[in-house]
């Protein structure tokens, strides 16, 4: 059969991975004598330290892909949804784009290379898009920045709860995305909130009846700037 076939990936070594990861940031930025930390930084800014978490390990990783499938008529790349995160079992793999395969399809005809092109499949070793791990990632704070100067998150039971579930409802109503989830980069003032709203969090979701699994946890002490302590990463997969 075209492309490549895997099992189940495990949820704890990813998110085992990723933490690790932003634990050596923390060191890094402690050595550095920053006057900000790792809490500090936007969103966008930890998908490459979270992507770089892969680099030691087997895996493949890519950044900023496009859904494979959509409500529109071959979108182009400016209309897709794109999720943050995507791991592959084997580093180097190509992902199989339905899309792209699609537009190649649609310039072909009337052509030479109708028929030839019509009857391409995946090329062997490229990975299906139900075969990688998609990962949407929310970073929020009990404390955050505003224009540089810390302060209490007004927002944070809304970012919480809110955030999550949106990436949980893009995930799962995908219908070529089998393994993937949310993944929550919390800071929190104290070592037992991280774990305890996430899992609220997703408690939430249960009872909307999103299809979620049970979600794994890795924490860490990170350097107080700003009044967070402790960095947890929660990882909500979903279940189909």
């Amino acid at each position: 059969m075209p492309g490549y076939r895997i099992g189940v990936w495990n949820t704890t070594e990813i998110i085992q991975m990723m933490s690790h990861y932003l634990q050596s940031e923390n060191h890094r930025l402690q050595d550095a004598h920053a006057y900000v930390g790792l809490d500090s930084y936007a969103e966008i800014e930890l998908h490459p330290l979270l992507a770089q978490a892969f680099a030691p390990s087997s895996f493949g990783i890519h950044r900023e892909v496009g859904y494979p499938s959509s409500s529109m008529s071959r979108p182009n790349d400016a209309q897709r949804q794109r999720c943050d995160l995507v791991l592959t079992p084997i580093e180097g793999q190509a992902l199989f784009d339905p899309i792209h395969e699609q537009r190649v399809q649609d310039k072909a005809v009337g052509t030479l290379f109708e028929s030839f092109v019509a009857d391409h499949l995946p090329d062997e070793g490229d990975v299906l898009p139900e075969d990688a791990y998609w990962i949407e990632v929310k970073s929020v704070g009990q404390f955050s920045y505003v224009d540089g100067v810390p302060g209490a998150n007004p927002k944070y039971t809304a970012e919480l709860l809110g955030g999550p579930r949106s990436d949980v409802i893009k995930l799962a109503s995908e219908p070529l995305i089998r393994f993937g989830g949310s993944l929550v980069v919390l800071f929190s003032e104290d070592q037992e909130t991280g774990p305890h709203d996430i899992a609220a969090s997703a408690q939430a979701m249960i009872e909307h009846d999103l299809p979620i699994a049970v979600p794994v946890f890795e924490s860490f002490p990170i350097t107080n700037h700003a009044g967070n302590e402790w960095c947890t990463l929660g990882l909500i997969p979903i279940r189909m």
